[in-house]
């Protein structure tokens, strides 16, 4: 009682936005706080219907009054509908033949066909349960009373199909999410011309329409993988968010053809999981920021082809930011179909890119790791902030991290008897060595000369002579309008030693070069990404 006095003591307003995110059967049972509580519930704008929420000893009857409330809720207008279904909410409950498959219950359509309430809906999102047997809900796309008032539709778990006659057609439609659907071939491009307006599009996880194993059968298979080669045409989209998961078999028939968009408005783009080639057929001048993130591809067990093949046709974007399972793929890692000529590593040259975030997985003391991160490097010449995450390889931390001490002076210690076992050779080393495996100056790299002024390094390493430190060494003393860089390794007690050493390095390199530092440069302990 002494929360619902709390509660009540908000605004009308207030208490309305909070029902709104409560499943409609909760949010009706706030009516019996008081007579205050009753009218505030049908004011909101969203409602949300959840058949799971419903629970009865009698298997029928808990949808028979899941779809009463439903109606229920839609005594008032709303503006945004969210409905999640399980597979027996949305099937007719009958017996049927074997092979055959059960209808959709007419009952889910009627809450979106010809119902009055929902004639003024801006935002739908129909969730339904993953099975993987069976045909999955068929949304009446074509029918919908809010077809023209739409802007958001948000699809899981659908099974969608050209509609027989009627015109697809959501003028206002600005962002469509699609979410583990399965689609016929050309259905998807579509869906994407009925919507005119449509600017921010995100397709996950979509799967396509087998054949049927029995000729003439009604029945629908549901692919496991993204079909290839896809072309896909948007000219409004400035958001784009594609999750893939093609099988090798698809990759080796495609070929060179892999997802060819043409999107001259895009302005953001999101790849993640197996890596295709992708192209843009037409020129996008707005590209801002692009991502991609290729670190569950492993799980596959397959090689498909390489990042650089991804990137060829973003070279206009202004911020990349890469998250691969291993950095040395980018000039290792080739599928055993692709031909010869196909394997050579060529990466576009971003111009115009202001912004690389570079996170990974590194193998111990590989030449691949340095020749992977500076020919990318290499790629951006105007670059003017840079972050690198690095993490060693667990079979790498496996080999050289022993069990772990825990309290300050136990690590304390554990350091200083690492450095006093080195010799004095090794102490040289760590003091100012030459920086192995990259290159000794600046002249391939004209970033470093012009526009680079700040460096985030983020890595763990237990050698004092690793990669990392030394690649944080060779942009510090080539870094000429370098203002500052931002050091962090967790729990490894190195940021104190780089930072000590980053400052003195810049100015004995420049001191040798005669050089004055006006960049007042700057080393912080604390990480920036």
């Amino acid at each position: 009682m002494a929360a619902a006095d709390s509660l009540s003591a908000l605004p009308d307003h207030l208490l309305q936005h909070i029902l709104s995110f409560a499943p409609a059967k909760e949010a009706a049972a706030s009516t019996a706080l008081s007579c205050r509580w009753r009218p505030l519930w049908l004011g909101t704008s969203t409602i949300n219907l959840d058949s799971r929420s419903y629970l009865s000893n009698k298997h029928h009857d808990r949808y028979d009054v899941f779809f009463r409330d439903a109606e229920a809720a839609f005594l008032c207008r709303r503006r945004r509908l969210t409905v999640f279904l399980e597979k027996d909410a949305y099937r007719v409950d009958r017996w049927v033949d074997y092979g055959d498959e059960p209808e959709d219950d007419a009952r889910v359509a009627g809450l979106l066909v010809n119902n009055p309430a929902a004639a003024g809906l801006e935002e739908l999102r129909v969730q339904c349960e993953y099975t993987e047997y069976g045909k999955w809900y068929s949304p009446p796309l074509a029918s919908l009373s809010c077809a023209a008032t739409l802007r958001v539709l948000q699809l899981q778990c659908c099974n969608l199909e050209p509609p027989s006659s009627a015109h697809l057609a959501f003028p206002r439609l600005t962002d469509l999410t699609l979410y583990c659907c399965s689609l016929s071939e050309g259905y998807l491009q579509v869906l994407v011309d009925a919507a005119p307006a449509l600017t921010s599009l995100a397709l996950r996880y979509l799967r396509r329409h087998k054949s049927p194993e029995t000729p003439g059968s009604a029945k629908v298979f549901h692919a496991n993988s993204f079909h290839v080669p896809l072309r896909l045409r948007c000219r409004t989209v400035t958001a784009l968010v594609l999750e893939t998961n093609v099988c090798s078999e698809e990759m080796k028939h495609s070929r060179d053809a892999g997802i060819e968009l043409d999107m001259p408005s895009l302005r953001y783009f999101c790849f993640r999981r197996v890596p295709v080639k992708l192209s843009l057929t037409s020129p996008a001048p707005e590209l801002a920021l692009v991502q991609v993130d290729t670190t569950l591809s492993e799980l596959n067990g397959w090689r498909y082809v390489p990042v650089s093949c991804m990137l060829a046709g973003f070279s206009c974007t202004r911020a990349l930011k890469l998250h691969l399972s291993c950095i040395e793929d980018l000039v290792t890692s080739y599928p055993p179909w692709l031909e010869e000529e196909q394997c050579r590593f060529i990466l576009p040259t971003f111009s115009n890119l202001k912004l690389l975030q570079l996170d990974g997985k590194i193998e111990d003391k590989n030449s691949n790791t340095a020749s992977a991160v500076m020919t990318l490097l290499r790629s951006c010449p105007a670059m003017s902030e840079l972050r690198l995450r690095f993490n060693m390889r667990k079979e790498d931390c496996y080999r050289t991290t022993k069990d772990p001490v825990t309290s300050a002076f136990a690590q304390s210690k554990e350091r200083f008897s690492r450095f006093m076992s080195m010799s004095c050779t090794d102490r040289d080393i760590v003091e100012l060595d030459r920086v192995t495996d990259l290159p000794e100056n600046n002249r391939e790299y004209s970033f470093l000369r012009t526009s680079l002024r700040k460096v985030t390094l983020q890595f763990k390493s237990n050698e004092f002579n690793c990669f990392q430190v030394q690649l944080a060494k060779f942009l510090v003393e080539n870094g000429m309008v370098l203002e500052e860089m931002h050091v962090d390794d967790g729990n490894q007690l190195w940021p104190n030693h780089l930072c000590n050493k980053a400052a003195r390095w810049r100015a004995d390199a420049f001191q040798k070069r005669n050089l004055p530092d006006t960049a007042g440069f700057r080393v912080y302990q604390q990480p920036a990404i």
